[in-house]
């Protein structure tokens, strides 16, 4: 025992001793969980919105984690990620929250994953500086109470808290709508189609009743048995009211008389007054070779429509009537509508006719053509004098297509000059009848010119975009398509918050003569006339009313309720509680141009967070968009571009030879000083001088 504690005393023993703490450190480390979030979007951190879901789960919800251990490098970052993040959800959630990890080197972790419905994802892999190509789920599995939904596959960290958390809220509202359903009382799954076109060559109509009758059973399984089945096979004289009411496609074909008749074909979800006319429907897919489409992911799509049919969405106004962009065209705002309509329920309000509901939150006014009548306006003043909340998307141009014998089709443009305006600038808002030009934009490539500037496109980055709104803090690659200039006055009971504005190398043109051709557009030579534009504005608080009494016909109406020697009127002057306006210059940053239906674009994202922004969810805006914006280089200066690009590939392993020589310089010169001190007789240790003298 003794040799052993002089052992310890020994120097012998530091080495062994300091690879000891070395692996009880390591020890600690992999067992006490400890991370510090230095990113500037948070991205390893959950949201509050996260936390508050998972802190208060009522019943046992279980996660599934099916990743690959070997998986390249690209992809075990992301495997990672989900890791630490679904360890940041156990940290905060209560205990009817668990995570399992499952192992796809054994054959039944596979089977399940199959079970539930993941799809194997191809990826590249180098395995003895050969190329080859592997099939593997990355993935995740939820099951809350009998519901069971996917996240798959998960090749990228970027939105993945967004994606997991609104999973989670989504089938805890299901199964609480589900669990309200009325004793017997059943979701109703109906395959409309009429014999003669069962009948009839074309691909797929055999397979119809049967695929769905299977998606049925199996959404049973998680559905507490909600849903019922059935087939109806309509006579002709019965095919125009299922046509009617369901939106179903109808089939023009000739019986065997070779009389013309009309059948249908159609699959519905329907519970009480509400349904949902599924996308199964007959499509020409090859010169006039007709099949069914919408099969082959009919069980999905059913699933997702379960929440729409049987829950109870925030709802907001989308205003019609005037020319504003068409929800349901491609040329329109249909991906607006889709990306939108997963989250809330969109409710077209025709103003000549309908009131602007006093339960909902905020409305949405995209691209009017014409002008609104008084009363019309009065409806939106008044709507935001009790608090609501509105999106204005306001084109500065209209635009015309033409025919020119010498330049073919050309498109003109002329002042899009509706009434609209008048709110606007009662509210502090003027909005420039220009179209704002910038040399931060958008580029395409021509074979006889070249990279082409796109002027009226602007790519905005993240200087662009305020950093502080959750709206816009994470974001980059905006693309405001097409816009004109804002400006705000001032007023001390309104918030002002530029959301977006041009770069400083912005300019405006006039509409007269107005060609959109990157050979016919330059940039000023005067820089002076170069700046930025606000583009996208929010105000927050307390407005003025746009009128000083009611409409005429408001007022007779209001009149008419009087009695005797007095009258009734409802009107407000001022808001009675704070609003949100938020105002763009365009309408265009909503057409398939620049947003896509899921919603992954830049200006989609922007768009998304303003209507969530409006109806209360800004949590979900930050934690839909961490890790979006992309961190760009600003600079025209080529040798900087050089310059960084060799620190980023050299600087790192630079830094560390640099430091390594300095610390051995500096190792091997208190070292000298040490023996220069208590063994001053060492030659090895002495400078020049001192070792002459010594020999002297």
């Amino acid at each position: 025992m003794k040799k052993i504690i002089e052992w310890f005393k020994s120097s012998a023993s530091d080495f062994v001793l300091f690879i000891i703490l070395l692996i009880l450190i390591n020890f600690v480390g992999s067992n006490a969980y400890l991370r510090l979030d230095l990113t500037n979007q948070k991205s390893y951190s959950l949201s509050k919105a996260s936390k508050t879901i998972v802190k208060t789960l009522d019943e046992p919800l279980s996660i599934r984690v099916f990743f690959d251990k070997k998986l390249p490098a690209q992809y075990s970052n992301v495997a990672q990620y989900v890791e630490d993040l679904l360890e940041e959800y156990k940290r905060a959630a209560n205990k009817n929250f668990s995570v399992s990890y499952m192992d796809l080197t054994k054959e039944d972790d596979k089977n399940l994953a199959s079970g539930y419905g993941l799809r194997q994802v191809q990826i590249q892999e180098v395995n003895n500086n050969e190329i080859g190509v592997k099939q593997t789920y990355m993935g995740l599995a939820i099951s809350y109470g009998d519901n069971i939904e996917i996240i798959d596959p998960i090749t990228t960290s970027e939105g993945f808290e967004y994606r997991l958390t609104s999973t989670i809220s989504k089938m805890i509202n299901t199964a609480a709508s589900l669990e309200t359903l009325k004793g017997d009382d059943k979701i109703q799954l109906k395959v409309i189609l009429s014999s003669a076109v069962k009948s009839l060559r074309i691909s797929g109509v055999d397979q119809i009743e049967s695929s769905v009758e299977k998606a049925a059973a199996a959404i049973n399984k998680t559905k507490m048995d909600k849903i019922e089945y059935s087939v109806i096979h309509p006579a002709v004289d019965e095919v125009a009211v299922y046509t009617q009411r369901y939106g179903i496609q109808p089939i023009n074909y000739r019986n065997s008389a070779g009389v013309m008749e009309t059948g249908c074909i159609g699959v519905v979800l329907e519970y009480g007054e509400k349904f949902i006319t599924l996308p199964v429907q007959i499509q020409d897919i090859f010169f006039n070779n007709y099949a069914v489409v919408g099969l082959d992911d009919v069980e999905t799509t059913v699933n997702d429509s379960i929440q729409s049919l049987i829950t109870k969405p925030t709802q907001f106004g989308y205003i019609i009537g005037h020319g504003e962009r068409d929800l349901a065209t491609q040329e329109g705002a249909s991906g607006f509508y889709n990306a939108v309509s997963g989250l809330y329920e969109i409710k077209t309000i025709d103003l000549s006719t309908d009131d602007i509901p006093a339960s909902m939150k905020s409305i949405v006014i995209n691209g009017p053509k014409m002008n609104m009548t008084e009363e019309e306006l009065y409806k939106i003043d008044q709507f935001i004098m009790k608090g609501g909340n509105a999106l204005f998307l306001v084109d500065p141009f209209q635009e015309t297509t033409q025919n020119n014998s010498f330049y073919g089709q050309t498109t003109s443009y002329f002042e899009n000059d509706v009434n609209i305006d008048r709110l606007l600038k009662k509210y502090g808002v003027t909005q420039t009848r220009e179209m704002v030009m910038d040399q931060a934009c958008c580029e395409t490539y021509h074979d006889s010119y070249g990279i082409l500037e796109l002027y009226w496109a602007p790519l905005l980055q993240k200087e662009d975009l305020d950093k502080k709104s959750s709206i816009t803090g994470n974001l980059g690659n905006v693309i405001m398509l097409m816009s004109s200039p804002l400006t705000v006055a001032e007023n001390k009971d309104v918030k002002v918050t530029t959301l977006v504005q041009s770069s400083e190398k912005a300019w405006t043109e006039k509409a007269e003569g107005l060609m959109l051709n990157p050979l016919m557009l330059e940039a000023p030579a005067d820089k002076t006339k170069l700046a930025r534009k606000d583009l996208m504005v929010l105000l927050e608080g307390k407005f003025q009313s746009a009128f000083d009494e009611p409409p005429v016909s408001v007022k007779e109406g209001e009149e008419e309720k009087g009695q005797g020697d007095y009258a009734i009127t409802t009107h407000l002057s001022k808001s009675s509680q704070a609003g949100k306006i938020i105002v763009a210059g365009t309408s265009a940053i909503t057409t398939p141009q620049v947003f896509d239906d899921k919603a992954s674009s830049g200006v989609a994202l922007l768009i998304v967070n303003a209507i969530d922004y409006l109806n209360g969810n800004d949590e979900l805006c930050r934690m839909r968009t961490k890790g979006v914006a992309i961190n760009v280089l600003n600079t025209d200066s080529k040798a900087m571009v050089t310059f960084f690009q060799m620190l980023n590939e050299y600087g790192l392993a630079l830094f560390v030879l640099i430091a390594g020589l300095i610390v051995w310089r500096m190792r091997v010169k208190r070292k000298a000083r040490i023996n220069k001190t208590y063994n001053p007789d060492d030659e090895r240790f002495m400078d020049k001088k001192a070792k002459s003298e010594a020999k002297a």
